[in-house]
């Protein structure tokens, strides 16, 4: 509207200014045109003036015509403005138009005349002369003026003045006659000069001018006439006019002075006299009035019709005021006749009236007090609006009265006005005061009745909900400890305190109410004050029960919070912990793994000490939940805490059970690993020793006299090797409780390990087998081996001597030239003999391949090494003398010479190599040919040295020359090198060549041979099948069988070696395959992992997620199968391959599953990961689900509850159902919270940019649906409210609305707490923006209120009061809700800001304290060095700083929070004291963990320090020792017991002194120690035989062995050096001071010896400790000679540890020694042991039977004894082929099994003992007791009873549990004895004149066996075990 208006304005505006624009220049055109007209020269006579004047008159005609355009645009755009203006300005815009118009028409009408007279004139003036023109020019002008004249108006003035002009003009007119008759005169006169048409025309014209001169005269005399009557007229009618209107506005005047001061008094009866006589004159005046208007219809036939209107409107006007005045006197003659009558109706009226009033008071007065009961109050009320009513209608009575009275008072006399004046006056003031008393009562009445109804209503409503909720309160359950049931408790709590919050109107209305009732009744409002000072006080206690109660709920929801928040990640870890102890571990089998694995499980003990503070505060925080509950049996959370505690406890008591379990299950691995470890590492090193031996004996010798005693040598091998079958079956069973311990991963290794250890056994029996064939060889190949060596000793000899013989170099050409001719011929020679030495080189190499025994291959290695001195000797002397002539021949400028000899030698030995084809064929060959390529290879690295000088002199020569000369010798030079370089490469090419035939050749002869092998074995067969039984086939037999034997032996060997070889293949491809397809998938999987995204927070997304998910997990668990096979494979691959290759294996392994393990953890983490995400969408979407689907429903209901009844009564009803709708949904107001701030939690916590997206849009369609709802309900109650408003019921409206300010009032007041989290705080805005809305919404409702408020006072005719009350307390609360509105807003707008400074504060604070547990969490090992432990903590003094710093933050933080605290609102305390909490817990522990860190780091420091001063003092004081002990050992020792004594004691307190140091030592270096890695079993391998005897001294202190790259402060390896060499020191001190005391102890005791005593002594012994005789014979016997020197056998017995002394064995030794040659031989022995047999008789049959066994096979005096050995109790195994038979004791006699009967002992031995034959020796009988196998006597295995130890092994290996000597039911400790070496004194002595040196026999260098100390152990429950000794002979 405003827009039209504004456009039409501008229209206008634009028009008017047009207007304006368009009509000022023609109006002054105009103007100015009318003055040319009027100021216009008269016409001329003269025709040339005329003309002149006519073109002047033309040119303003085309001025006034070129206007016309202008004049009608104006008109037009006026028409256009008048269109869109007013009527008053179209009126005055018409009236301009007009003029415009008739002005432009006037002018153009006064033009055209004009332009007629100029134009007659003109004709005139052609026709006559001057005068005669002249006086047609006057006639023209006086004829134009007499046409315009005529009267003009009726008014007498200008009618004067127009009568005067024309007086004038008729006076021109009589005077002009004279003129006029001159001009006919001339014109006569030339008519008679003029002829032709000329005298017609001027006889015309001149007949013209007479006419018109008398029509000029006549009708200027008519018009004088007619304006003298008109004049006359106007005079007439002016006089009478004037008459009337003098008289009319004389009366005029009096009767509106009378009118207006209407008469009072005195003055009533004057007026009434005053308005006769006007009457009369009234009537007088008539005639005046005919007669103006009879002039006037005179007059206005005259005057123009302009002039009429004015006349007519002067007449009608004077006709008007006449008849007004006439009716006026009329008028108030007739009221002064009905006033009087007037007065005496209304004094009849006043009495009534009165009588009426004084009745209505005294009934007034007669009513009681007000009651306050609603029933009693409406019956008062009705009563009163009857009186109301009555008294209303006497009000319009009253209200005529005093409409009346100023009339009747205004006619009435002062007499009769006073008494009137009186009674009315009366009247009014008893009305009022009975009105006045009514509309109090009423409106105290209608007030009481609303204020009851309220009162009533409200307290009615009230009481029953105080009574509910007190029952509510009373039956509250005490906070519960769930948390879910603390929730559901707190918004129950919430939803009561809403109620509070909802009913506090209540409260006010009441507490409003009560007080207006007791002024209404004082008597029944006591009753009143009662009730609801009652409900107040119950109200007040109900809220304080509350507040306590929420207070205790909020504390335990913050208990429950943190205990809850807390326990799930304490269990989950404990719970990860547990189970990973759970899992089986994977038992390393190596030592320092385990111990690896038992500092791991050290590391979770450390881990579970860290966890120990909060699971004591978490044990307690849950008991004290527990303890607040009514128990866990009764409640179900409490139970749930107790089974959570319980689970804790368990977890935590379980991870302490399994850690000690794992450590004591690793350390028993440990022991056991460490027992099967060190015990194989002591058996392997014991097989290799023997092994070492064997090879020593299976070294071919060079004589055959060697060869015999290594063949007699070899024969104790098996006696060794089965000495330690037990001690080898005693570690598999160690084994395989390893195996059975350990982890899959590691029994590979164990198993791969006793495998080693068994080939090693199963080598060592199969060695002796292949050493006969190997000694004939041997014996072959001796003796060419040593003519050829004498012979090339020989040509060296003469060779040398030849060099030598030569002359010196010359110093000619010729002579050079010449002695290196000489010189290639002897090269020559030598290159010949050269092939014969590499021959005999590989021969000796042969052969030293074959030789173990050092002795051999010393004879062998010592003349080779000579020879290849001398030839070496004899190659550079060639050398030397080849340089010097090469020399000689450059220094005689020959360079030239020596680089073509060189390019020629090089040329030749290229082609040599070139010609050298590939050979195949024999081996042999193929032999010497590698021995010529290596004489050749020797000769090509001899020149290297010609090649370099050659080079050197040819760059000197470059150097010095230059041009052609130089390029040329630069290319021979270059030429050279590649041709030197070409000839080196060629060489080693043939070399490789050589060797890989070499091995193939090998292996196709193996082949080849096969068929040879089968016809030989068919021959031999088939010889044997022709022989006949009578043994003399038993040589081809043999052979037979060897060959087979050998065959199968080499086959075997070689099958097995390809079938190995193709198996490690495959299993490699396999492997291989196998690892790269898993390694490609593992690739695959990380990728696939990495690029995951991470896990979604929209449900479908997650769930979509979560089954991509699965399908990988199902892949990875698909794997595992996989990855186990993978292990297996490459476990069996690490058993067949080299130790470099099990390294490269065991890193793949351990390389894929490591990344295995990371790929499964990290699936399994994603796993959880979309659980817990899948769990929080699912949370969020069901919430958000079920909330938009009730919004939906919500708003479907309110869409369809549209329609509004018009009955009062079910507007009502609809808006109680409305109010519980939204009670309804304010209900849903927490839920939409609770949502709206998981959705934003989640919405933070998102990272996928879609998530965030979606969260939104979900967001925002329920808070849209939200408002929605919100707005519709709010829009529907104002519905309803205005619908209530209009129908009527203008009070129920106005108290649903006071209601519903009473209602929000106190959710917006300045205590209404608004503070909180940021989370809550928008919540809170959110919701005030929704009231806000509601608030402006029901600004209509209240404006409308107010509207139909004041229509219902201005038109009520009843008292209102109480509406205005009403309406004034809706104003005041409208404006106080409007004003804490805004207020609440402030406050809202400063609660976020605060939230989110404090949000801001608390997530910077928990990212710092992150990043501080990280830094303090990872914290490594500290160092050593004092300057990066200060570095450290110089660095943790600054974190402390930051600390410090960050404290401020904290409490500035927790400030803040405490600040909104006070101020917060009850749904956020628990939240922000959460935060608070959390912040000062983690800050604490953050502090605690740097304080502690700061201490651990100064107590090293200072223990650093504490070190440093220790080993200062250390060191000071181990000088000191180290200077007295040296001081003392030079001392001479004293020779009293009692000295000695004392010294020993001074000794024994220096010994303490330094073990009370010990410790300290111990700290000192063990500070210093840094962890070394000990490769596996090093000290097992590395310990040398020579160190396995026990020294009797005390073992020095285990002292940590720190070199010098494991720690960086030399003094501590000073401290440690020093410190056991003062140890060592004092142990010698001590053992001399001990020897010292035992030697003057023995010197005393060794004056009563008895050898009786010692010998019954040392054989009780030798009975205690199971031992033989023979056996510790043999282990003396070192050299297995037979015999043993005294100073053997007094040590061997010292160290058996047989009570005794050196000087007792000093005096034995001289008994036993009975021939006195210085050596005890084993008969010595034994007879000096057994004077009297009879006295050691056996006790049981047993023993009798191994005597009697023992006897009879030491009569046995060969060099190979019979074989026989102890199986069982009464079974033994005799002679080579170890038949097993049964013995026993039959009448004395000792009887063996022999077929189906029994043969004596020594019947037996004779048949089948060889030496026992008779007529034959043994030497001859050997043959036939070869084994079958093909190997000799002297392999056959002799099996010891005990097995065989290292007293190093024994020393240092722990102690064997019960439970392995049970399983073994072996003796654990009995030494291996020696085999004993026959005493041969057979001396082979070499030729004469041979270079060899004389062969010594050496035998096994090493005894097996050690000292018998720690030897004994307890013999196992089963049968005693004996053995035969066949040294052992009956005395």
């Amino acid at each position: 509207m405003a827009f039209h208006r504004q456009k039409q304005l501008e229209d206008i505006l634009v028009l008017a200014k047009q207007f304006h624009e368009t009509t000022e220049p023609v109006s002054d055109w105009l103007a100015v045109t009318e003055k040319k007209l009027a100021n216009s020269e008269p016409i001329g006579t003269q025709t040339a003036k005329i003309q002149q004047q006519i073109s002047r008159h033309k040119a303003l005609e085309e001025e006034i015509e070129s206007h016309a355009a202008d004049v009608s645009q104006a008109l037009g755009v006026g028409q256009s403005l008048s269109s869109l203006s007013c009527a008053a300005e179209q009126r005055l815009l018409a009236e301009k138009l007009e003029a415009l118009q008739s002005s432009y028409g006037e002018v153009q009408e006064r033009c055209g005349r004009k332009a007629a007279l100029l134009a007659q004139a003109l004709a005139n003036a052609r026709i006559f002369g001057e005068e005669e023109v002249e006086v047609l020019n006057w006639l023209a002008e006086v004829e134009d003026k007499l046409g315009s004249v005529a009267i003009k108006d009726y008014k007498r003035d200008v009618l004067q003045k127009q009568h005067a002009d024309q007086l004038a003009l008729n006076e021109e007119i009589v005077n002009r006659k004279k003129n006029v008759d001159q001009a006919i005169r001339n014109g006569q006169a030339l008519l008679k000069q003029t002829t032709g048409e000329e005298v017609l025309l001027i006889q015309e014209k001149l007949d013209g001018i007479k006419t018109r001169y008398s029509d000029i005269t006549a009708t200027s005399s008519k018009a004088l006439r007619t304006l003298e009557q008109a004049r006359q007229l106007a005079t007439k009618f002016q006089s009478t006019h004037e008459e009337l209107t003098g008289w009319m506005s004389k009366v005029e005047d009096e009767l509106a002075s009378s009118g207006a001061q209407s008469p009072a008094g005195e003055q009533i009866p004057q007026f009434q006299q005053r308005q006769k006589e006007l009457k009369k004159e009234v009537m007088e005046h008539r005639l005046v009035l005919d007669t103006v208007n009879e002039v006037s219809r005179a007059l206005l036939e005259l005057v123009p019709w302009r002039a009429r209107e004015g006349l007519d409107k002067l007449v009608s006007d004077t006709n008007e005021r006449y008849k007004l005045v006439s009716d006026t006197i009329k008028q108030r003659v007739e009221e002064i006749d009905a006033a009087i009558q007037r007065s005496q109706q209304y004094e009849q009226a006043a009495d009534a009236e009165l009588a009426w009033v004084a009745e209505t008071k005294r009934k007034l007065m007669a009513l009681g007090a007000i009651r306050l009961e609603q029933d009693q109050t409406t019956a008062q009320l009705q009563v009163q609006k009857a009186f109301s009513i009555d008294i209303i209608r006497h009000k319009d009575s009253m209200d005529e009265l005093f409409s009346q009275r100023n009339e009747i008072f205004g006619t009435c006399g002062e007499e009769q006005k006073a008494v009137l004046q009186e009674k009315t006056e009366l009247l009014v003031q008893q009305y009022e005061a009975v009105s006045q008393l009514n509309s109090e009562r009423y409106a105290r009445l209608e007030r009481a009745q609303v204020l009851v109804n309220q009162f009533w209503e409200t307290y009615e409503e009230l009481n029953p909900w105080i009574e509910e909720t007190q029952a509510l309160i009373s039956q509250l359950p005490p906070p519960a400890i769930d948390h879910e049931q603390l929730k559901q408790q707190q918004d129950d709590m919430r939803q009561l305190r809403e109620s509070i919050a909802e009913h506090k109107p209540h409260i006010d209305k009441l507490l409003k109410i009560g007080p207006q009732l007791k002024d209404l009744n004082p008597e029944e409002g006591e009753m009143v004050q009662h009730k609801y000072s009652r409900a107040e006080a119950l109200y007040a206690k109900i809220k304080e029960e509350v507040c306590q109660r929420a207070l205790a709920l909020d504390e335990a929801f913050s208990q429950s919070t943190q205990f809850h928040d807390k326990i799930e990640p304490m269990l989950e870890t404990l719970e990860g912990l547990s189970s990973r102890l759970r899992l089986p571990p994977l038992i390393p089998a190596e030592v320092d793994k385990i111990r690896e694995c038992i500092s791991e499980n050290k590391s979770s003990t450390v881990e579970l000490e860290k966890l120990q503070p909060s699971f004591e505060a978490l044990k307690r925080r849950g008991e004290e939940l527990i303890g607040r509950s009514q128990g866990a049996d009764k409640d179900l959370a409490a139970k749930v805490i107790q089974d959570k505690l319980d689970q804790m406890v368990f977890f935590w008591e379980d991870i302490k059970a399994r850690t000690e379990e794992r450590e004591m299950k690793f350390l028993d691995v440990l022991e056991l690993a460490e027992k099967f470890w060190y015990d194989m590492a002591a058996l392997l090193t014991t097989i290799k020793d023997t092994q070492d031996i064997v090879h020593d004996l299976e070294s071919p010798g060079i004589d055959p006299s060697i060869i015999k005693q290594q063949v007699e040598a070899a024969e104790t091998i098996k006696e060794e090797t089965d000495g330690l079958h037990e001690e080898l079956e005693f570690i598999r069973l160690l084994g395989t409780d390893l195996i059975f311990a350990c982890g899959e991963t590691e029994k590979p290794e164990v198993k791969k390990s006793i495998d080693e250890m068994n080939n090693a056994w199963e080598n060592l029996n199969k060695t002796w087998k292949e050493r006969l064939e190997k000694l004939e060889e041997a014996m072959q190949s001796a003796v060419q081996y040593q003519d050829t060596l004498q012979a090339m000793f020989d040509w060296l000899d003469n060779a040398v001597i030849k060099l030598c013989n030569m002359s010196p170099v010359g110093t000619d050409l010729s002579t050079v030239k010449e002695q290196m001719n000489e010189m290639k011929e002897f090269k020559m020679e030598v290159y010949q003999q050269q092939i014969e030495m590499e021959k005999l080189n590989h021969q000796g190499e042969l052969m030293l391949k074959k030789a173990t025994d050092e002795t051999d291959r010393d004879i062998i290695k010592e003349p080779l090494t000579e020879l290849k001195h001398l030839w070496e000797n004899l190659g550079e002397k060639i050398a030397h003398r080849q340089h010097k002539l090469e020399a000689a021949l450059l220094a005689l400028g020959q360079f030239q010479h020596a680089l073509a000899e060189l390019m020629a030698w090089l040329t030749h030995t290229e082609e040599l190599l070139d010609a050298q084809k590939p050979i195949n064929g024999d081996p042999k060959v193929i032999e010497v040919e590698l021995a010529k390529h290596h004489v050749l290879k020797n000769d090509v690295l001899a020149h290297q040295a010609t090649v370099e000088t050659v080079n050197k002199a040819g760059n000197e020569l470059l150097e010095s020359s230059a041009g052609d000369d130089a390029s040329s010798l630069r290319n021979r030079l270059e030429k050279l090198n590649s041709c030197w370089e070409s000839v080196l490469q060629k060489t080693e090419e043939r070399e490789q060549q050589l060797q890989s035939t070499l091995q193939q050749e090998l292996y196709s002869q193996l082949k080849a041979k096969e068929d040879v092998y089968s016809q030989l074995l068919a021959k031999g067969r088939l010889m044997l099948l022709n022989r006949d039984d009578s043994g003399s086939g038993s040589k081809t037999e043999q052979s037979v069988a060897l060959l087979e034997q050998k065959w199968c032996l080499v086959s075997t060997k070689m099958e097995e070696r390809k079938a190995k070889l193709e198996e490690a293949l495959a299993l490699a491809t396999d492997f291989q395959n196998s690892l790269q397809d898993f390694i490609n998938w593992l690739t695959l999987a990380e990728q696939s992992l990495n690029i995951a995204p991470p896990p979604s927070l929209i449900l479908a997304a997650v769930l979509a997620q979560i089954d991509e998910h699965k399908v990988f997990a199902n892949e990875v668990n698909a794997h595992r199968d996989r990855i186990i096979e993978l292990d297996q494979t490459g476990n069996q691959l690490k058993f067949l391959s080299q130790k470099q290759d099990v390294v490269l294996i065991k890193n793949l392994l351990v390389s894929v599953q490591s990344r295995w393990e990371k790929v499964v953890q990290r699936s399994v983490e994603r796993g959880r990961a979309l659980d817990d995400a899948r769990k929080r969408a699912k949370q969020f979407h069901e919430a958000w689900k079920k909330l938009i689907d009730w919004l939906e429903d919500a708003e479907n209901h309110l869409d369809s509850e549209l329609e509004i009844s018009n009955d009062p009564d079910k507007i009502k009803l609809q808006l109680s159902k409305h109010k519980e709708f939204q009670k309804t949904l304010g209900g849903k107001q927490p839920v939409y919270d609770t949502t709206i701030r998981t959705g934003r939690a989640l919405k933070e916590k998102a990272l996928l940019a879609d998530d965030t997206q979606k969260l939104d849009n979900l967001l925002g369609e329920v808070r849209d649906k939200w408002d929605t709802v919100c707005g519709k309900s709010v829009e529907r109650q104002h519905k309803l409210e205005e619908a209530l408003l209009f129908s009527g019921q203008f009070m129920d409206a106005l108290q649903a609305l006071v209601d519903w300010l009473y209602k929000v009032e106190p959710q917006l007041a300045e205590d209404q707490p608004v503070h909180g989290d940021l989370d809550l705080v928008m919540n809170l805005m959110d919701a005030h923006k929704v009231f806000q809305k509601e608030l402006g919404k029901r600004t209509g409702t209240v404006q409308v209120l107010k509207r139909s408020g004041r229509e219902l006072i201005d038109n009520s005719r009843d008292d209102t009061t109480w509406v205005k009350v009403q309406l004034q307390e809706l104003s005041n609360r409208w404006d106080t809700v409007c004003k804490l509105s805004v207020s609440k807003q402030t406050r809202l707008e400063q609660a976020l800001k605060q939230a989110e400074e404090f949000r801001t504060a608390v997530h910077m604070l928990l990212e710092w304290l992150s990043e501080a547990e990280q830094s303090l969490r990872f914290r490594g090992a500290l160092p050593d060095d004092a300057e990066a432990l200060q570095a450290l903590i110089d660095a943790h003094k600054e974190f402390m700083k930051k600390v410090e710093e960050k404290r401020a933050d904290v409490n500035a933080a927790v400030a803040m929070g405490e600040v909104i605290l006070g101020a917060c609102h009850p749904d956020c305390i628990t939240t922000i004291k959460h935060w608070i909490t959390i912040i000062r817990a983690r800050f604490e522990e953050v502090l605690t963990w740097a304080k502690q860190h700061q201490q651990r780091l100064e107590s090293a420091l200072s223990e650093l320090v504490a070190n440093a001063e220790l080993l200062e003092e250390l060191l000071a004081w181990i000088q000191w020792a180290e200077t007295t002990l040296i001081q003392r050992d030079q001392d001479p020792m004293p020779q009293n017991i009692d000295q000695v004594k004392a010294l020993i004691s001074e000794h024994q307190s220096f010994m303490e002194e330094m073990t009370r140091k010990q410790p300290d030592v111990d700290r000192v270096t063990k500070t210093y120690k840094r962890k070394a890695t000990e490769p596996p079993h090093g000290p097992f391998i590395d310990k040398s035989r020579s160190n396995r005897k026990s020294l009797g001294q005390a073992a020095p202190p285990s002292m940590p062995i720190i070199s010098q790259s494991e720690t960086k402060n030399p003094r501590i390896n000073q401290l440690s050096a020093r410190w056991q060499q003062v140890w060592l020191l004092a142990l010698e001190r001590q053992r001399k001071l001990n020897d010292a005391l035992d030697r003057l102890e023995e010197l005393k005791e060794f004056a009563n010896f008895d050898f009786d005593v010692w010998r019954k002594k040392y054989m009780r012994w030798m009975n205690h400790k199971k031992s033989r005789v023979m056996d510790f014979f043999r282990r003396i016997d070192k050299d297995q000679d037979g015999k043993i020197t005294r100073q053997e056998f007094i040590d061997g017995i010292l160290a058996s540890k047989f009570p005794t002394t050196k000087l007792e064995m000093t005096a034995v030794a001289d008994i036993f020694d009975r021939d006195g040659d210085g050596y005890i031989d084993y008969y010595e022995f034994v007879a000096a042991l057994h004077p009297n047999k009879d006295a050691y008789r056996p006790t049981t049959d047993a023993d009798k039977i191994e005597d009697e066994v023992t006897r009879q096979v030491a009569q046995c005096k060969c060099a190979k004894r019979f074989q026989v050995e102890q199986i069982g109790e009464n079974k033994y195994r005799f002679g080579d082929s170890q038949q097993l038979r049964l013995v026993r004791i039959l009448r004395s006699t000792v009887m063996v099994r022999v077929g189906g009967g029994w043969m004596a002992l020594d019947e037996f031995l004779v048949k089948n003992d060889p030496c026992r034959a008779r007529g034959r020796t043994n030497l001859e009988l050997r043959e036939k007791f070869i084994l079958p196998e093909g190997a000799s006597q002297g392999m056959t295995p002799f099996r010891s009873r005990g097995r065989r130890s290292k007293p190093s092994s024994r020393a240092a290996s722990p102690t064997r549990s019960s439970s392995s000597a049970s399983q073994s039911n072996h003796s654990c400790a009995s030494m291996p004895s020696s085999p004993a070496t026959p005493a041969s004194g057979a001396k082979v002595t070499p030729a004469a004149g041979s270079k060899l040196k004389r062969p010594t026999f050496h035998s096994s260098r090493t005894s097996l066996a050690g000292d018998t100390s720690n030897s004994s152990s307890p013999v196992s429950t089963g049968a005693k075990t004996t053995r035969a000794d066949p040294k052992k002979a009956a005395s």
